[in-house]
């Protein structure tokens, strides 16, 4: 089965390889696309849609692909703060479609804030950390834990829940 990933970014196609580890006989390819959002999302609704346009473009752009995946990050302004938020998105050939969100926890104000004032996640966390390409690494989940989880291992498990989602898509059927 080919698995293509609209991204090239090294930490989300590691991540879907990771989500298909159980299932043989799967290749895993990115392709660069446009998330057709803002280069950073600002709620939910926003980054739902950009993994959902990045999985369609990729599908589009890989011809032989079974299968795409979008993954998407953003923020989600709420009362209590401002939330990271990941939206996982997979369509296959047959046009099923399946979300999957999580990675949620509150962003420090020392982020927020700067997020708020029209900053990208990204830069900013490069510019605190003293690092180069935090979204292409360990990514803010890894910031924030201390390495104790990575962004690979979040985004893992985010496609692995649409994975399943679309494996199970028949489940009724078997009642």
């Amino acid at each position: 089965m080919l698995v293509v990933i609209g991204s090239t970014n090294k930490t989300k196609i590691q991540a879907v390889e990771q989500a298909f580890l159980d299932i043989p006989n799967v290749k895993v390819v990115g392709v660069e696309v446009k998330s057709g959002v803002s280069e950073q999302p600002m709620s939910d609704e926003e980054t739902q849609n950009g993994a959902e346009n990045r999985a369609r473009a990729a599908l589009a752009a890989t011809p032989k692909a079974d299968i795409a995946i979008g993954l998407e990050g953003g923020v989600q302004k709420t009362k209590r703060g401002l939330l990271n938020s990941v939206w996982c998105c997979l369509v296959d050939r047959d046009e099923n479609t399946f979300f999957s969100n999580g990675e949620r926890f509150y962003i420090p104000h020392l982020v927020a804030d700067k997020i708020l004032a029209g900053g990208e996640m990204g830069p900013i966390l490069d510019a605190l950390t003293g690092e180069t390409s935090v979204k292409t690494g360990r990514g803010f989940i890894g910031v924030t834990t201390k390495n104790y989880m990575t962004r690979a291992e979040a985004y893992g498990n985010l496609t692995k829940l649409a994975v399943g989602l679309w494996y199970g898509k028949d489940w009724e059927k078997e009642l």
